[in-house]
């Protein structure tokens, strides 16, 4: 998208981009979202101004006023709730850092609210749904090498409960060797944690690297078929078919077997705090979310298999 914007506010943009890159290590996909979110908001401001330039200026003097009518107009194009929190949040983050820096000071925007939005909780898979997972993926490939490797992937996913991007990040170098069972995983915002492996999990992985033709020069451990990092697009594409041939809910996807992963373990006696070093979340009330999980799995049990679940006053 191609606003015209003045050289000082130019400047102030490619600082503030470099910054939640390159020092608050926000996600590539994150920060892409951000840079998106701004340019859409300065294209807004200088149609809403009727000016021919977007300067430091112009965005110090906007009131509270100007940010409603920009919310408004993303909500008559159909932009969802919690895409335009996301975007709100994108423009607060950057006028803190303008203000930290001392390009400009406006506070009219911390007056915005948006009302909030209710996360979904995470959908989870049955054991045996998972279980019966691990147990096809390997075959549904033609290529052994290739099956090999979606098994080890979906045992990452499912049984160490890595996300799609960090499993398909490992080197050859990441993966430990007996007796050590630990493997270290660069999360969000490039952070460390230390995973534990199942045996089930290092040997999957260990059998796959046996049989992948990786050259003396690759470092990544997962490769597609032409020799080069695996796409995550190629894998959500082989668990689409996974979740047809198995007859496995709508919601199954990389992601779901990471939140089955925690479900799982917290239904069985995991502690929260472990679960949240697992998962590499930064906040437990992001982990909290997996106790709502399990207690709502635990009604529906009852609530349907109970003999005395549907009476409604005692005999």
């Amino acid at each position: 998208m191609e606003v015209n914007i003045s050289p000082n506010l130019k400047d102030a943009i490619t600082s503030w981009a470099s910054y939640i890159l390159n020092v608050k290590c926000y996600s590539q996909h994150t920060y892409i979202a951000y840079t998106r979110d701004l340019m859409y908001f300065l294209s807004f401001m200088l149609k809403h101004h009727g000016v021919d330039e977007v300067d430091v200026q112009l965005l110090e003097k906007l009131d509270i006023q100007d940010f409603r009518a920009w919310l408004a107009y993303r909500k008559q194009q159909g932009v969802k709730n919690i895409s335009n929190v996301r975007a709100l949040s994108t423009m607060r983050n950057f006028y803190r850092y303008l203000k930290k820096h001392e390009v400009l000071d406006n506070q009219s925007i911390s007056g915005v609210r948006i009302h909030h939005v209710r996360k979904a909780l995470p959908k989870a898979l049955t054991p045996e749904s998972a279980i019966a997972a691990l147990s096809t993926i390997e075959s549904m490939q033609v290529k052994d090498w290739v099956g090999a490797r979606d098994k080890a992937i979906l045992h990452l996913l499912y049984g160490a409960g890595l996300r799609i991007g960090e499993a398909l990040s490992l080197k050859l170098s990441d993966i430990p060797e007996f007796p050590n069972m630990n493997l270290s995983v660069v999360g969000k915002g490039k952070k460390n944690r230390v995973v534990p492996l199942l045996p089930q999990v290092l040997n999957s992985i260990l059998a796959y690297m046996k049989i992948a033709p990786h050259s003396s020069k690759q470092e990544l451990l997962f490769i597609g078929s032409r020799g080069k990092g695996l796409h995550p697009d190629v894998f959500r594409n082989t668990i689409r078919k996974l979740r047809q041939y198995l007859g496995l809910p709508p919601y199954t996807s990389p992601h779901a077997f990471r939140h089955s992963f925690a479900t799982h373990l917290l239904g069985n006696g995991g502690e929260l705090r472990i679960i949240q070093e697992l998962l590499g979340h930064e906040s437990l009330s992001s982990t909290q979310r997996y106790t709502k999980v399990d207690i709502a799995s635990l009604t529906s049990v009852y609530q349907s298999c109970h003999p005395r679940a549907t009476t409604t006053e005692e005999q």
